[in-house]
């Protein structure tokens, strides 16, 4: 996956399993908590809104499957998502990202909504008001780590009020600043949309509106 400009990024579902096996050989895994290496049940359909179309778009996702978990009586497959969709929902995370920092900077909702493939502009104050709550969320633990670490972290800066995703943006520079000078090269950097989507996962534990795990038009 990469950033291709200012709202699309592209994917492979190959090139997405190769990051993932590579990262299965340092990171626990998200279903028993133990590194091991990464062993795929199947690949799915997802779907997500494109704005310039307004139409759906399928691709295929991992499924994660774990032995361990699975003898343990855990959860043992999970569906691993690119860092780009948000969970039971089509709108992309990268766009509603997109379109938060356009009304930060004074544009109307019905600007955000052309961002983000919508057309209703209910469902556009739903998915930034949850952004919102996401960025509040995953900033106050950035925060308290930092302060748990204070002599790796710079803290000369004015304080000023500022926006939830812009202060959730600043405390991930400054938590990357502290890993480098920590010396910790053990830890990949962590992107601001991993961030946020994992928090929507802890906090949407059902299918939201717009559920985004029907199957395809021609299946």
């Amino acid at each position: 996956m990469r950033n291709c400009d200012h709202n699309t990024v592209e994917y492979s579902v190959d090139s997405f399993i190769q990051s993932l096996q590579l990262l299965s050989v340092t990171e626990p895994c998200s279903l028993c908590g133990k590194v091991h290496p990464l062993k795929l049940h199947s690949c799915v359909d997802r779907s997500y809104r494109d704005p310039k179309s307004m139409e759906d778009v399928w691709i295929k996702i991992p499924v994660r499957y774990c032995r361990r978990a699975k003898a343990l009586g855990l959860q043992s497959t999970k569906r691993i998502l690119p860092d780009f969709l948000i969970p039971f929902a089509r709108m992309r995370l990268d766009n509603v990202v997109d379109a938060e920092r356009e009304r930060a900077d004074g544009s109307t909702v019905e600007k955000c909504c052309r961002i983000m493939g919508c057309i209703d502009l209910r469902t556009v104050r739903m998915h930034l008001k949850r952004l919102e709550e996401a960025a509040k969320a995953v900033a106050l633990i950035l925060a308290e780590r930092q302060a748990a670490a204070v002599h790796l972290h710079e803290t000369d800066e004015i304080l000023r009020p500022l926006a939830p995703l812009e202060r959730l943006e600043k405390l991930l520079d400054r938590q990357s600043e502290g890993q480098l000078r920590a010396g910790d090269g053990r830890c990949r950097p962590v992107t601001l949309r991993s961030l946020l989507q994992a928090e929507q996962w802890k906090k949407k534990r059902k299918p939201l509106t717009s559920y985004a795990s029907r199957p395809p038009p021609d299946a």
